[in-house]
Parts: structure tokens; C-alpha cells; sequence
């Protein structure tokens, strides 16, 4: 039976609330998940971020990603083809460096060896279709020219280098000999040209730099760059952010910022500890950007986690509002289902317990104070196949001594909520009741209840609960000194008030 109310449950209640807040932590990395728990139950259910993504943007490894280098491959593959055609070598170039074009990031060394082969073969096409004497000054050569320390060099030659200045060239990594020879002595020439660099702010834990397609040493600030052209990104766990494409020169200095300094987080943190959202313009310019990529009408918050380690939250924006703990909650409910009745007190038993089935219902009222639970309710039940005299001892009339087949048992207690029924939340109830039960029996029992959220309503919950009681039928009735018991598995909904 309890199987086929859980099926029923299941069905009903909803699944992990989907998050309708945002907080964003002034820290480096959102808390631990007491803490988050705690956040929620007065944001309700959020998704949490921190520094990392409000500092870079996030631009993920995707789809058109894939395509493109994709399409590079195929058109290197297609240029070895067409290579021995006649003529064919200047077309091949203009085809590879179209290809090369639309990339904007290098996830790894596989795809930085992808491109450096196609430039080098896009340099071998443009100087084999061209005299060598005429390449420096024709209009058709110059985007495939670029000058290095005031000499003129191949484009795509110094790109390629450029991508690891340290790569031992092949000559099978070349269509001809003479353009291997070519680029082994412009490495060298290179070489001995001063650095670029490549300056990196400190970045949020969990983040990492990744250049030309090999990560860099965490903690570096600094990355030395060959003359030539670039592609550098975040990683932010796993996921790509902030891509960056640039050209180096010899003692240039290219920038890897951070959106927010570690200053300006601490201003921020100590800001939404007094319990105010006016953070720093980089902040909350960083908090908008991040929601707004997220999608969805989220409300923002601002988190931090105060020195008690206890979380403090500041509206930010999209409704968001924060509401102190209320320390009472109230529940009205409503149950239906049944059980087991026994008693030594039915009409014709002769004191001997007798055991039948009962159904019925429960209405009633629970409040809490914190994790502490009052509760009354009035609860019904029916067992048709038995009767129960009522009246008090030496009845003469019927009236004195009807019987019953329907129960009431009207009955109060005290409990302890874990936790507290809060929007949302999966709450659990145990308690224990002291009532009345007609026809004139006392006493007490005990109570589990278990609440369910439903979906997409916040203050309502399908419950279930076991209900038992055991008391003894009071002096001066019939059937005194008899005793009564119950047990009770009911279904049924809680509302908040």
C-alpha cells in the first residue's frame, strides 16, 4: 500500500526546484553547501556563482568552434591535393588563409598543430606564386606580408613560428624543400629578436591560461611571445572565457585582464556584509553582465559569508528581496486514509481485543515556532464492521446506550520539525498527541508526517503520515478500563498560511 502512495507522490510532487534566484559571492568560490542551504532559504532555490564568473566572460568551445577547424582541415587537405596543378599554389594559400581567418581559439596542442601546418603551406603557396624579388612590394602579396623589426617577412611563416618558437621543424612538415629551408632561417633570425609578453592579472581559483593551445604554469604573470600572431583564453572551470586574439612585437606588452581586482571583490564582500548592495562599478557591472548571459528571470542577489560563517545576502536587482527569517510558520491540513482498530471494548467481545480495519480523515492546524511544532487536529475514522457502546454505566435507556461504528478523536501535541517547512523544502515532522477518542476513551499517541513540495507552488505540500494511538476507555462509562488502540497511514496536502 505505502508503495502505491509513493508512486502517487512521486507523481504529484515536483522534482529539485528549478532555481528562480542568483547569487553571486564576493569571494573567490561560492561556500560550502551548509552554507548555500542556508542562503536558499531566503532566496529560495538559486544558482550560485563567484568571482571567476564575473571576471571573465564566458565564450564556450561550441559548435562553429568545431566547424571551422573542421573546415581548415578539409581545405589543407584539399590544397596537398591541388598542390602539383598547375598554377595552383596562390590559390591554395588565399583558400588556407580564409579557413584561418574565423578561428578564435586553440583548445589544445592538436589544434595549434592543425593550424601551424596550414600557414606554413598557405607561406610556401603565396611565395611560390610569386618571384621572391617582386613579393615584397606587390599589391596581391600584401596581406600575406608583415614587418619584424623593420624586414619584411611571410605572414604566415612568422604565425606559424610565432605558435612555438621552439618547434623543431621537418622537412615533411613542408610541401617543398626550398620553403623548409626558408623558415628554419627565419626561426633562427626570429630568436634572436626580444620578446612580447603577454601580462596576466591574478586570477580566481579554479581558472587557468591557456596559450596558443598549451596551458599555462598556474601563478604566471608574465608569458614570453615570439613576434606574430596569437590566441590566448581563460578556463574557468573546464569552460572557455574570455578569449583573446592579438599580434605580438618585439617588447610589446599584451594585457590579460580581470573584470574584478582581488580589491575590489574584498570592498565588495565587506559592502554586502553591512548589508547594502553599492558595491564597486566593476562589480555591479560584472553582476548585470553575468546575469544577462545566463538568460532567464532570475532574481540577484549578493552574497557573503559573515565572520560567524553564517550567509548575508543583498538584493540586487531582478525583484529580489530579502526577507529575514520568519521565526513561526503555519499549516493547515488535510488527510485521508486508514488503517488498523483494536480494542477489548466492541459490543459482544467480552473484553477480548478484537482487530478490524478503519478508514477516515484528519483535519487540522500546525504551527511552528522555529523548529519547534504545536499542532490540533480532529480526525475521523469509520469501522463499519464493529460497534462500540456509548453511555454511562447503569443506562436504562436506548438513548443511554446507543452504539457507534464512527470514531472522533479530537487531540492535540507538541513536535519537532527537520527541518523547518519552508517554500520549497522537503520538511519531516515528529511528534507526539495526548485526545480524546469517542466514545469515551483517553490517551496518548505519536505522530510521523513527511511534507513534499509541489511543483511550481511554492507553499503547498503533499504529505503522508503515520498516526498511532493507545488509550483506555474512562471511569463511569461503559466498557470502563477497556482499552483502545489505532494506527493510521494517511495521504493528504499541508498549505501555508
Amino acid at each position: 500500500m505505502f508503495s502505491a502512495l509513493w508512486f502517487v507522490a512521486s507523481s504529484l510532487a515536483a522534482p529539485a526546484q528549478a532555481p528562480s534566484a542568483l547569487i553571486v559571492w564576493m569571494a573567490p568560490a561560492p561556500p560550502a553547501v551548509p552554507v548555500l542551504a542556508a542562503a536558499e532559504r531566503v532566496s529560495g532555490a538559486a544558482q550560485h556563482r563567484a568571482w571567476a564568473d564575473m571576471a571573465f566572460t564566458g565564450e564556450p568551445f561550441n559548435s562553429d568552434d568545431e566547424r571551422r577547424l573542421s573546415a581548415l582541415n578539409t581545405v589543407l587537405k584539399d590544397g596537398r591535393v591541388r598542390w602539383e596543378e598547375f598554377d595552383a599554389e596562390a590559390g591554395v594559400a588565399r583558400a588556407l588563409a580564409s579557413a584561418v581567418e574565423p578561428l578564435t581559439v586553440l583548445t589544445s596542442t592538436s589544434d595549434r598543430d592543425l593550424l601551424r601546418t596550414a600557414l606554413l603551406w598557405a607561406g610556401s603557396g603565396i611565395t611560390r606564386g610569386y618571384p621572391e624579388a617582386l613579393f615584397p612590394s606587390l599589391q596581391d602579396t600584401a596581406p600575406f606580408r608583415v614587418s619584424v623589426a623593420g624586414k619584411s617577412a611571410v605572414r604566415p611563416w612568422v604565425d606559424a613560428i610565432a605558435l612555438d618558437p621552439k618547434h623543431k621543424f621537418d622537412r615533411t612538415e613542408f610541401p617543398d624543400g626550398q620553403s623548409f629551408t626558408r623558415v628554419v632561417d627565419l626561426q633562427a633570425e626570429l630568436a634572436l629578436l626580444p620578446p612580447g609578453h603577454l601580462a596576466v592579472d591574478v586570477l580566481p581559483p579554479g581558472t587557468a591560461v591557456v596559450v596558443d593551445g598549451t596551458p599555462v604554469p598556474e601563478g604566471t604573470r608574465s608569458v614570453d611571445l615570439a613576434p606574430g600572431h596569437h590566441f590566448a583564453h581563460v578556463l574557468v572551470n573546464g569552460a572557455v572565457a574570455e578569449r583573446l586574439e592579438f599580434d605580438s612585437a618585439p617588447n610589446d606588452t599584451a594585457n590579460l585582464r580581470s573584470a574584478i581586482s582581488p580589491e575590489e571583490l574584498a570592498s565588495a564582500a565587506a559592502t554586502v556584509a553591512l548589508g547594502s548592495a553599492e558595491v564597486p562599478a566593476d562589480v555591479a557591472t560584472a553582476v548585470r553582465s553575468l546575469a544577462g548571459r545566463m538568460g532567464g528571470a532570475y532574481r540577484v542577489f549578493l552574497g557573503t559569508v559573515d565572520e560567524k560563517g553564517k550567509p548575508r545576502l543583498a538584493a540586487f536587482s531582478g525583484g529580489a528581496v530579502v526577507v529575514k527569517k520568519r521565526p513561526v510558520t503555519l499549516l493547515f491540513v488535510g488527510e485521508l486514509g486508514g488503517g488498523v482498530l483494536q480494542s477489548s471494548g466492541f459490543s459482544g467481545n467480552e473484553g477480548v481485543e478484537e482487530l478490524t480495519y478503519q478508514f477516515g480523515g484528519s483535519l487540522g492546524l500546525e504551527m511552528g515556532i522555529y523548529n519547534v511544532a504545536l499542532f490540533a487536529s480532529g480526525d475521523l475514522a469509520f469501522s463499519p464492521s464493529v460497534q462500540m457502546p456509548f453511555g454511562t454505566e447503569g443506562g436504562t435507556t436506548p438513548d443511554d446506550n446507543e452504539q457507534t461504528s464512527a470514531f472522533f478523536r479530537p487531540n492535540g501535541g507538541v513536535g519537532v520539525y527537520l527541518p523547518r517547512p519552508l517554500p520549497g523544502k522537503v520538511f519531516f515532522l515528529l511528534g507526539g498527541t495526548y485526545g480524546w477518542f469517542a466514545p469515551a476513551s483517553m490517551g496518548p499517541g505519536v505522530k510521523l508526517s513527511v511534507g513534499i513540495p509541489l511543483q511550481n507552488d511554492e507553499k503547498t505540500w503533499l504529505r503522508f503520515t503515520v498516526d498511532a494511538y493507545r488509550g483506555t476507555q474512562s471511569a463511569g462509562f461503559l466498557a470502563e478500563g477497556t482499552s483502545t488502540s489505532m494506527a493510521s497511514l494517511r495521504m493528504g496536502f499541508g498549505s501555508g498560511m
